[in-house]
């Protein structure tokens, strides 16, 4: 019997890293190590304090191009990968602020995930016959439509208490949503002393997954002629989550392995209960001189427990890991109005293998990360391009397909002393731009 390739029993998106897209203009070009800066409307989602030493109205937006590839190793049977890639138009940032008086407030909208994946991928090849099997050509199949993002508003209120310290406070709305169509299958032609016969088997999934949190965080900032230090805790609290699974599997070859009449297996999958999220705590110094700045940052992310919910052996909560992750910028002034920023910095997976978990889905896959962006101004105003890139390996566990062979009680996936775990590779590219008004 052949293998197919696994596939998502949760929508999980890239909700396995928390960095899949920074967020503004030179925060990008710092890599993200922005909490000891927030010197521009990114503030209101860095370090709000910060807006208490900006001295006037203004508005930003970023606009960027998302490219993303994520390959898995030796999924089908005859070994060969299967790849995901994605391509987004991001519409990043948008914020805007003015002050009165010690008192500084803005609002704003991020966009802090954003992909589309549009995939199909076939594997074909023959198998020869055996003492107990006749010959087969075999053609794998599977198609991957995946639309996932994460939308974040919020207003911003930061207290300057005197020349070098300020006081911050931001509270937004967070939306995430995802929709997954998969379809995976195989067609197997089978060839007998009587002649040759087509059958195999196909598994349908459609899931929509919504989720509403509410983010208070608090934040302090100290910044002098020289050397600025940050801190900003946010606390994520989810109020409301809608996840939705439709699935059937059509495998008329059940007939033929094991004489069963039931080829058709219809499962329906309901919940509300709340996938909780983590609290952030972000550290940052940053030391300036003569347009040179060297700025770093620590973003601590808690570890968040899974609940105690299962529906048919299907865990329908995820346990995230503590996640810290760290990041490095750098400023080069080339003249009185432009500049060259580089960052470096980390994406590592919030991802637990667990072997506990029967039909798991899960990546681990750590990143790091380089950033370039080059400061200008275009008509007076503050110009930033850039792009960023991450790459990294790990594993991935795809113990789900076994949840189709507990459907239909046959066995359609090959047995391995791994726990269905395989390496895998991600790598993205994100190309942006900036401007202040």
């Amino acid at each position: 019997m052949s293998a197919l390739v696994a596939l998502p029993s949760t929508v999980l998106a890239d909700q396995y890293h928390y960095g899949n897209l920074l967020v503004g203009g030179k925060a990008i070009g710092y890599g993200g190590a922005y909490v000891a800066l927030a010197d521009d409307q990114s503030a209101m989602h860095y370090n709000p304090a910060g807006l208490s030493f900006q001295t006037s109205a203004k508005s930003a937006s970023v606009n960027t191009l998302a490219f993303e590839d994520t390959e898995f190793k030796n999924v089908y049977t005859d070994g060969s990968d299967f790849a995901r890639t994605s391509f987004s138009v991001v519409p990043g940032f948008l914020g805007i602020s003015t002050s009165s008086g010690q008192w500084s407030y803005g609002s704003y909208f991020t966009v802090t995930d954003y992909s589309q994946e549009r995939n199909d991928s076939s594997s074909n090849y023959e198998l020869p016959a055996t003492a107990t099997t006749p010959g087969q050509s075999v053609i794998e199949t599977v198609t991957y439509d995946f639309d996932n993002a994460a939308y974040k508003f919020g207003g911003a209120l930061s207290y300057r208490l005197n020349d070098h310290w300020a006081l911050g406070f931001s509270l937004s709305l967070k939306y995430i949503e995802q929709v997954l169509s998969q379809t995976s299958g195989a067609a197997i032609t089978m060839y007998t002393p009587t002649g040759s016969f087509t059958s195999g088997f196909d598994a349908r999934r459609r899931i929509n997954e919504k989720q509403y949190l509410i983010e208070p965080s608090l934040s302090v900032l100290y910044k002098d002629d020289a050397l600025n230090v940050g801190a900003h805790y946010v606390h994520s609290e989810s109020i409301n989550r809608n996840y939705r699974s439709n699935n059937l599997i059509v495998a008329p070859i059940i007939t033929l392995l094991n004489g069963s009449p039931d080829t058709t297996f219809p499962d329906f999958i309901r919940t509300d209960k709340e996938q909780e999220q983590p609290s952030l705590l972000s550290l940052g110094a940053a030391y300036h001189h003569r347009g040179w700045v060297v700025s770093s940052q620590v973003d601590y992310y808690s570890h968040v427990e899974k609940q105690d919910l299962v529906l048919d052996d299907i865990d329908l909560t995820r346990e995230l890991k503590q996640v810290t992750n760290y990041s490095l910028g750098l400023r080069i002034p080339l003249s009185t109005d432009t500049a060259l920023q580089i960052g470096f910095f980390t994406d590592n997976s919030n991802g637990v293998i667990d072997f506990d978990i029967p039909f798991q889905r899960v990546e681990a896959i750590d990143t790091r990360g380089i950033s370039v962006a080059y400061e200008t101004k275009l008509m007076g105003y503050p110009l930033t391009l850039g792009l960023y890139a991450k790459q990294g390996d790990g594993k991935v566990r795809y113990a789900d397909v076994r949840y189709v062979e507990a459907i239909t009680g046959v066995s359609l996936y090959p047995e391995n002393d791994s726990n269905d775990v395989q390496s895998a590779e991600k790598s993205s590219v994100v190309i942006f731009a900036s401007m202040d008004f």
